[in-house]
């Protein structure tokens, strides 16, 4: 059995992505573009098909559900394919305000609803903020978003009782040269899962205030009764497994001498209510398996 397939065993239907909404809310609901993936994963939570996703093909990788059919891909936020988006003629474009300095002329396709990239605050806080502010956008009945929220709660709270006891989790994501962690720590949706599920954040040190925060191997190997969890990059992750397995310090980490190591796939940290999701059932299926 794959290593993909025993994670998500047992956790699949909780984390497909919802069915596209139908009737006369689907109907009328605007053409959303999203280059602001927080908003995209959003509306696809809430059964929402967006017409276009800035980097489409690379989102899909990042994320825990399969992209619904039909979204067209408008190139990365950087460089968006401004007459194909024009082509697409959406009703409204979501997107993070970094999109308007790298493509100013993306106003003159739609009207342009800046997302806020707040920082420094509960992820699956803000998360549920978005989900709320994307179900009025669609124009979806008022009880979509409590319901998804809700749903997120509950599927986190369900693994709380379980993981009781079982240790501190450290999320990473390594460099190519399995030298250099991306750690999250506090502000982070790692953090934030964690914390809803009993479990301590490894990760007590500095962080930026996006939660995240860059170190070498060395803080990890005074890390003595932690359980590691490292984030894949599917193009990445044969590279990182070669230079870790040439590298006398990872071997040297408790967590990897004693098997509290694993990878999560089709993750994308600052996510939204689905990757949070996500995140707490790998950590219960790593962690309950333990």
């Amino acid at each position: 059995m794959k290593r993909r397939d025993f994670l998500t065993r047992g956790t699949a239907l909780l984390c497909a992505a919802p069915a596209l909404a139908q009737g006369p809310a689907a109907e009328t609901a605007p053409r959303l573009a999203a280059i602001d993936w927080g908003a995209a994963e959003a509306l696809i939570a809430l059964g929402i098909r967006p017409v276009a996703i800035s980097d489409s093909h690379y989102f899909a990788s990042r994320m825990p559900f399969d992209l619904p059919a039909g979204i067209a891909d408008i190139g990365p936020f950087w460089e968006i394919n401004l007459e194909y988006l024009s082509r697409l003629a959406p009703d409204l474009i979501l997107a993070p305000a970094s999109a308007l300095v790298m493509t100013p002329r993306i106003v003159e396709i739609a009207p342009v609803q800046i997302i806020p990239e707040e920082a420094g605050t509960d992820r699956l806080d803000l998360a549920a903020r978005l989900a709320a502010e994307m179900a009025k956008i669609a124009v979806l009945p008022a009880d979509a978003a409590p319901r998804l929220i809700e749903d997120t709660r509950n599927t986190i709270a369900a693994h709380r009782q379980r993981l009781a006891g079982k240790g501190a989790v450290l999320v990473a994501v390594p460099d190519v040269s399995g030298r250099l962690f991306t750690v999250y720590g506090r502000a982070s949706l790692p953090d934030a899962v964690l914390l809803r599920l009993g479990l301590r954040n490894a990760w007590e040190g500095p962080a930026n205030a996006n939660g995240t925060f860059r170190t070498g191997i060395e803080p990890l190997l005074e890390m003595t009764d932690i359980n590691l969890l490292l984030v894949e990059i599917a193009s990445m992750r044969p590279r990182v497994e070669r230079a870790l397995t040439q590298s006398a310090l990872w071997q040297a980490l408790p967590a990897i001498r004693e098997g509290r190591f694993g990878w999560i796939e089709d993750f994308y940290p600052p996510g939204g209510l689905l990757s949070a999701r996500h995140l707490a059932n790998v950590i219960a299926d790593r962690l309950g398996a333990a």
